[in-house]
């Protein structure tokens, strides 16, 4: 179980990059390098939603909503990772009981 991470550019903003930490245990760490900020979610408070050639990955941290826009492509390879990384943690937890 290690922690997967991944740079993209936002797509409304080309010259901002978000690093993202899928970690198996269920958390999501981002990232946005340039303006140092930072959020963290949990699987179950992550969504991703269609905005015609983009899609807005939305999380909320301590009841906050954050958001940021991703190429289609980058979304699909984020959505996949945080759905193979809870995947792996079942598997996990099924085999500790």
């Amino acid at each position: 179980m290690l922690a997967i991470q991944r740079k993209y550019c936002l797509s409304n903003r080309p010259n901002l990059h978000v690093q993202f930490e899928v970690n198996p245990i269920g958390k999501l760490e981002v990232e946005i390098i340039e303006l140092h900020q930072h959020h963290s979610t949990g699987f179950e408070d992550l969504s991703f939603r269609s905005q015609g050639n983009v899609i807005e990955v939305c999380g909320r941290e301590k009841h906050v909503p954050w958001r940021c826009n991703l190429a289609v492509s980058d979304a699909l390879e984020l959505s996949s990772l945080v759905e193979e990384a809870n995947e792996e943690y079942e598997v996990l937890m099924r085999d500790l009981m």
